[in-house]
């Protein structure tokens, strides 16, 4: 017992009631009232869905006899062996008009079979039509004038009738084809049976308010839809409260003869909304019950567990930083004696924490007194002075030069923790550039670009220098004919981008790409002996200075050769020198 409920010893006794109260009281009372909900709402949706079912079976029925009915119509005029009607149907084959009194016999004894053929069908209302074999129509039982061309719907339905197929009913829609159709036609061949010859073409129409008719089952929620054997709409009944959306309880039943399809669509949520008000109203009840037991038994849980709360916020307290914070000690129960010992074991955490504070401020003095100790050497710029002066009082001004460049740099690197202004940064870099073409004795021109008002942004000393170097050092060292490096600073979206370009050999688009990998990263534990160490270097104190905006990117340059790109937030020169004398080491 003990080993299966150990797992509950991570919680405060406060979680552990409010857990057995949903375990044992809330989630069984859930779990029966869902069953008893879904086992309702399962019974009552199938026994609908049968009676859907039972309704589709009566219209397709109907719908049934009246297929039959066309097919009637279909054989006896097809199949007709009356001698009045086959002389009719022979003396009109050819006619367009009224020629003479015999062709009016034929037409009268054909309208009066028509009329016959209406009668039986009187409550469908059927259209029966006879064409000629010049598509001008012979007979009607509605008010298509005789003789009258064939509409050029029909016409063009007649067209795709198979010369062959005598004994088949050809169905179509009459109407707009994004629209429901007004008229459903059956098409059929009547052929001589003597000679097989065409004699005529039978159309009989069925009128969209017969569909209307059956499909109006009387029930608001219920849509039928009725559709061809492509799966095309012959008619629709949507009833007032139907809805498209949603769970469906459908039904469906297929015409064998015609291949046509019934299917009633009904809303799942109105089979079950009085269900589900039935419900609402037992679990409301149900609801206010427990909710005033829970509001009950989580107050005096909470009494109860108040102290050992109190212990628990000041822990928290504490590691989140508030050193002062003291567990208050009333009585002296358990609770009472263990806020004591918790208080005496702060008070000895504090006192370790400043010994240590204290050694780490000692340490890091040590280190910036050691630093400046190695970067002070004044002694070497007085003695670099001298030879300079000698050297130009004897008329040797290249090193003379050379050597108040190297005075310039090693001024700077004295003072390395101190920023500067970017057209004092250019000075440097420029007695950079003359110092390392006198050594690798290159002619190196050096091209600087300012936007207005850059000149005096503040940058950390030394920043471009690295980058110079490895300009020289890497992409010179095939010696072009006329090296050039060029620097230019544009101001864009608050962003200071400092470009160094020069036309050296350049890198693989390979390496490229995995400078730019490195210099993102800005790894501070690459080997010494590392390739391109100075400009990682570069970025990485970028990112200690700046922030994760600034960054150090590599790409070809235009006219060959390597460009660098640094993006550096813009600052006031205070925030600069503040920003930088934190970060000196």
């Amino acid at each position: 017992m003990d080993v299966s409920l150990d797992w509950m010893s991570r919680f405060s006794f406060y979680r552990r009631l409010q857990f057995s109260f949903i375990i044992f009281i809330l989630l069984p009372f859930i779990a029966v009232t869902f069953w008893s909900y879904s086992s309702v709402g399962r019974n009552v949706s199938d026994k609908i869905a049968l009676s859907n079912q039972e309704t589709l079976n009566v219209i397709a029925n109907q719908m049934e006899k009246t297929i039959d009915g066309i097919s009637f119509a279909s054989v006896y005029f097809s199949q007709s062996y009356d001698s009045d009607v086959l002389a009719g149907l022979r003396g009109l084959k050819d006619a367009e008009s009224f020629a003479n009194y015999e062709t009016y016999a034929h037409q009268a004894k054909l309208k009066a079979m028509a009329s016959i053929l209406s009668i039986q069908s009187f409550d469908v209302n059927l259209e029966i039509l006879l064409v000629n074999s010049h598509d001008r129509v012979i007979m009607s039982n509605q008010s298509r004038p005789v003789f009258a061309m064939l509409p050029a719907r029909l016409l063009e339905e007649l067209s795709k009738l198979d010369a062959k197929e005598t004994t088949e009913l050809h169905w179509f829609a009459d109407g707009d084809d994004e629209a429901l159709p007004v008229t459903y036609y059956a098409a059929r061949f009547i052929v001589d049976p003597l000679d097989r010859e065409r004699l005529a073409t039978l159309f009989v129409g069925i009128p969209i308010d017969y569909f209307r008719g059956l499909l109006d089952t009387g029930n608001p929620d219920v849509s039928i839809t009725l559709s061809d054997r492509a799966g095309m709409p012959i008619a629709r009944h949507d009833g007032s409260k139907s809805v498209s959306s949603g769970s469906m309880l459908t039904s469906e039943t297929v015409l064998p003869r015609v291949g046509w399809k019934l299917e009633s669509h009904m809303p799942q949520r109105s089979v079950v909304g009085q269900i589900n008000r039935e419900f609402f109203v037992s679990i409301s009840l149900v609801g206010v019950f427990f909710l005033f037991f829970l509001i009950l038994s989580m107050l005096w849980a909470r009494q109860i567990n108040k102290p050992i709360s109190l212990l628990r916020s000041s822990v928290k307290q504490y590691v989140g930083g508030n050193r002062a914070v003291r567990i208050p000690v009333k009585g002296k129960d358990e609770v009472a004696v263990s806020s004591a010992a918790f208080n005496q074991i702060l008070d000895e955490m504090d006192e370790l924490l400043r010994r240590m504070e204290n050694e780490q401020e000692e340490k890091r003095l040590l280190e910036l007194q050691a630093l400046a100790a190695q970067i002070r050497p004044h002694f070497l710029l007085n003695t670099l002075n001298s030879i300079k002066v000698n050297l130009l009082m004897a008329g040797d001004e290249a090193h003379g030069g050379m050597i108040d460049s190297l005075m310039k740099l090693l001024r700077a690197y004295v003072r390395v923790d101190a920023p500067l202004e970017l057209a004092e940064e250019v000075k440097i870099l420029d007695s950079y550039i003359h110092v390392m073409q006198i050594r690798n004795r290159l002619d190196i021109r050096f091209d600087v670009t300012l936007d207005e008002g850059l000149s005096h942004l503040s940058l950390p000393r030394l920043l471009l220098q690295p980058i110079v170097e490895n300009a020289i050092i890497h992409g010179f060292s095939a010696r072009p004919e006329w090296p050039v490096i060029s620097l230019s600073v544009r101001l864009a979206d608050r962003m200071a981008e400092i470009e160094i370009r020069d036309n050296g050999r350049g890198m693989p688009e390979e390496a490229i790409t995995s400078l730019n990998q490195r210099l993102l990263a800005a790894e501070s534990n690459m080997p010494a002996q590392e390739k391109s160490v100075g400009l990682v270097n570069t970025a990485r104190r970028l990112r200690v200075l700046y922030g994760h905006r600034a960054r150090l990117t590599a790409a070809e340059g235009e006219n060959g050769g390597m460009s660098f790109t640094l993006q550096i937030p813009v600052q006031n020169r205070k925030e600069a020198e503040r920003h930088d004398e934190d970060h000196a080491n």
